[in-house]
C-alpha cells in the first residue's frame, strides 16, 4: 500500500502529535515548521491540502515535529527568531528574543540618535544589532559572558551589515569593557532576572532548554543591576541615559533603591500585560 504523501493528511498526523505532547498552540506550531520547510506561506500550505510531499520534505518536517515533541524550542529547531521586524538567528545556547524586549529597544529610541551604546548581555545581539540598523550615526560594544553567544551575535550583526560599528566583547564583568568614564551615550541591558528558586518551575521549553546563565537573577534576580547600575554610573556621559528590563512588581523597589548617587530613575514602563517590565535612569 503506497503511503499518503498529500499534505493535508500529513497535517493532521503531525498536529495529532503536537496535539499529544501537550504543545499549547499545535497549528501555529506546524504551520511555521511547514511554510519554513517548504518555503511558502502559512495560508497557501491551508489552500494547497491535495499537494503531496516530497520524501525529503516529509523527512525534514518529521524531524523537526519529532524536535517540538521533546518541548524544544520552536525557534532552536527553525534556526531563527523574529525581533523588530528582522530575523535573529538563534540556536542551543543563547537566549531566544522576546516580544517584550522591543519595548527596551523602543525606549532606547526614543533617547539615542546617535554616539556610543553599550548593550550588556547581548546574547543573539538582537537589541545591538537593531539599535545599528535604526541609528546610523551609531556605534556600540556589546557584551556577553557567553562565548557561544558572542558567536551568534556575531554572525547576526554580520548578516545585518552592522558589524563594523560594533566590538563584540567577551567578559563576566562591565569594569573589564573597554570604555573609558564618562563616554558613553546609551547602556541598554536585558539581563538574568529570575530568582534562582524559580528558574526550575519555568515552562519546560525554557528551563529544559535554554541557558540557565541566561536565565538566573541570583537568590532575588537582582545580582546584575547590582554590578551592572555602579559601573553605568561612571561609563555614562552627563545625560546619558541607561534602560533595563527586568521581572515584575516585586523588583520595581529593589531596583530604585539601589540606585547610585550618579543616576536618577527617570521612568518605569509596564507591558502590554500591564507587568512592570522596564526601568530607566538618567546620568546627572
Amino acid at each position: 500500500m503506497t503511503a499518503d504523501t498529500r499534505l493535508s493528511s500529513l497535517y493532521r498526523s503531525w498536529r495529532g502529535r503536537l496535539l499529544a505532547s501537550g504543545i499549547d498552540n499545535p497549528s501555529l506550531d506546524l504551520d511555521l515548521i511547514c511554510s519554513d520547510t517548504l518555503g511558502v506561506s502559512r495560508s497557501w500550505l491551508h489552500c494547497h491540502g491535495d499537494s503531496s510531499l516530497s520524501p525529503g520534505d516529509i523527512s525534514d518536517i518529521e524531524l523537526k515535529v519529532s524536535r517540538r515533541e521533546t518541548r524544544e524550542p520552536l525557534h532552536y529547531i527553525l534556526g531563527s527568531c523574529p525581533f523588530w521586524g528582522r530575523p535573529f538567528s538563534v540556536r542551543r545556547g543563547c537566549l531566544i528574543p522576546r516580544p517584550e524586549t522591543e519595548f527596551l529597544l523602543e525606549a532606547a529610541l526614543e533617547c539615542f540618535s546617535g554616539g556610543l551604546a553599550l548593550d550588556w548581555g547581548t546574547g543573539s545581539g538582537c537589541l545591538a544589532g537593531s539599535l545599528l540598523k535604526e541609528v546610523q550615526r551609531s556605534y556600540a560594544v556589546a557584551v556577553d559572558s557567553s562565548p557561544l553567544a558572542i558567536d551568534i551575535a556575531h554572525e547576526n550583526l554580520s548578516r545585518l551589515g552592522v558589524l563594523d560599528r560594533c566590538l563584540l566583547w567577551h567578559c563576566h564583568d562591565p569594569n573589564a569593557i573597554p570604555v573609558s568614564s564618562g563616554s558613553v551615550d546609551l547602556v541598554l541591558s536585558n539581563p538574568p532576572y529570575i530568582p534562582s528558586d524559580d528558574v526550575p518551575s519555568l515552562m519546560e521549553d525554557v528551563s529544559g532548554f535554554e541557558p540557565v546563565m541566561a536565565l538566573d537573577g541570583g537568590k532575588d534576580g537582582l545580582d546584575p543591576y547590582r554590578v551592572l547600575l555602579p559601573w553605568a554610573e561612571k561609563a555614562l556621559k552627563p545625560g546619558g541615559r541607561i534602560w533595563v528590563e527586568f521581572g515584575g512588581e516585586s523588583q520595581v523597589e529593589p531596583l530604585r533603591e539601589m540606585t547610585p548617587e550618579g543616576l536618577s530613575v527617570i521612568e518605569m514602563r509596564r507591558d502590554l500585560s500591564g507587568i512592570p517590565r522596564l526601568m530607566g535612569w538618567c546620568r546627572v
